[in-house]
């Protein structure tokens, strides 16, 4: 039985007095107190009295861990606490069983810590660890958990777990790549003011995903968009005040490669020294290829929704690559709708735009009137450029038919330039028409 084969160590972290009638321990013999201290000892960074208040203190006394620690299928029957520890070596919790509660807080992991198949009790808590090679959860069992402030520098993979309950990785930062692709949510998991400095997956390719609430509040994208290919997008998923990566830039700019963290030790400082931006390569092409294709599912699954501010959100961000990867000949026109109303969003752009078409215009005709002398039309200066804005504000709003409300003596005798004037302000105050009437359908939810 794989439970006797690991007695010899196993037993440091569970009281076999008080563990007899669990069927799981049925086969295991009950061992002397002198057996028992002198497995203990077997592990030399380990402390030798562990239990304390009802709890598995881990690391009583520790700063540091040395050597790896192979916990590989143990089970776990009280509380473990793990506080304020750097485990130099690996820790390989995979195929482990949490009866009670983990509380992990101010750890750091040089080497990988592996969980993998791990089942987690009622509440698990790795709160402001570090993990410097990466970490593995793939297909755990979670209850209840919290990685707050946790910092992830390479991949984070929780790839086919199952959260049930409440689980938050608020103000969390991953700075490699984070995997929740396959991972089955019964509860909610919550990612506010959380930091992705790479890729975030949350696909889904099972044949019958659910949909699980998700918050995103105030949670930054710092170079991709979140995947959600073949996801199911709940109805209560929150984004509001996500930050997206900017199509505009060639380099990641994210904040947290830029901070320097105070939780760590110098040395940890120096293996986790922050890239600098100007030699990170450019996206290739590829890769804003696929964040595009990411914005157009999120913008079809919010749309589905009906919610519009999230829609339009990642629609404005899927015509920014759009415009990025179109060629150069058409490139200005995306810049233009940018430019105008941000996509269609805004109606406050072209208001900006028509009053200022109105003024600049306005000055133009006053100008080329008085440079054609004018005058005669028993104007002085000041009527004259009355007249002028009168006849700037016809123009703009031409569809509407006011010319007939001003005089039309500056357009008795009209020349090339004077044409030129007016056709063209025509032009701009019918686009800027068009695009406030498309802000206004879209901020106010006009269909």
């Amino acid at each position: 039985m794989e439970w006797v084969s690991e007695i010899s160590v196993g037993v440091i972290f569970v009281d076999y007095h008080s563990q007899m009638e669990n069927p799981r321990f049925a086969d295991i013999a009950d061992l002397s107190d002198a057996e028992i201290r002198n497995i203990q000892t077997r592990i030399p960074d380990l402390p030798i009295e562990l239990e304390r208040h009802g709890a598995i203190v881990l690391t009583e006394g520790l700063t540091e861990i040395k050597t790896p620690l192979e916990l590989d299928g143990f089970y776990f029957a009280f509380r473990v606490v793990i506080g304020n520890t750097t485990f130099k070596r690996s820790f390989f919790l995979n195929n482990a069983q949490f009866a009670a509660n983990l509380e992990v807080y101010n750890c750091i992991f040089k080497h990988r810590l592996n969980a993998t198949a791990a089942i987690f009790g009622p509440s698990t808590e790795f709160y402001e660890c570090r993990f410097i090679e990466g970490a593995s959860f793939n297909f755990t069992k979670i209850e209840w958990s919290s990685f707050s402030k946790a910092i992830f520098k390479m991949t984070a993979n929780f790839h086919a777990s199952i959260f049930n309950g409440s689980n938050t990785f608020e103000d969390a930062i991953f700075k490699g790549k984070a995997d929740f692709s396959n991972a089955t949510v019964d509860g909610r998991i919550n990612f506010d003011k959380a930091t992705f400095c790479d890729g975030a997956s949350f696909d889904d390719a099972r044949p019958d995903p659910s949909a699980a609430p998700l918050s995103f509040n105030a949670t930054e994208f710092c170079k991709h968009p979140p995947s959600f290919f073949g996801r199911k997008m709940h109805e209560n998923t929150d984004w509001t005040g996500v930050k997206l990566p900017n199509a505009g830039r060639k380099t990641a700019q994210c904040e947290c490669l830029q901070e320097n963290d105070k939780r760590a030790d110098d040395t940890v400082q120096m293996a986790d020294k922050p890239m600098d931006p100007k030699v990170q390569a450019a996206q290739s092409r590829d890769l804003l290829e696929d964040d595009k294709r990411a914005y157009e599912q999120l913008r079809i699954k919010c749309g589905a929704l009906g919610k519009v501010e999230d829609e339009h959100m990642f629609f404005r961000r899927e015509m920014e690559l759009t415009g990025r990867l179109s060629p150069w000949y058409t490139r200005a026109t995306y810049w233009l709708y940018h430019l105008v109303s941000d996509y269609g969003h805004s109606y406050w752009g072209p208001m900006a735009g028509m009053v200022g078409v109105w003024y600049f215009w306005s000055l133009f005709y006053a100008l080329h009137f008085m440079a054609r002398d004018q005058l005669h039309l028993c104007m002085d200066r000041v009527e004259l450029l009355l007249s002028a804005m009168g006849l700037s504000f016809a123009n703009i709003f031409a569809v509407f038919g006011f010319y007939r409300r001003f005089p039309s003596d500056l357009l008795a005798d009209p020349t090339f330039v004077t044409v030129l004037l007016t056709v063209s302000e025509t032009l701009l105050g019918f686009v800027f028409l068009f695009f406030l009437g498309l802000g206004l359908r879209t901020r106010f939810r006009l269909r």
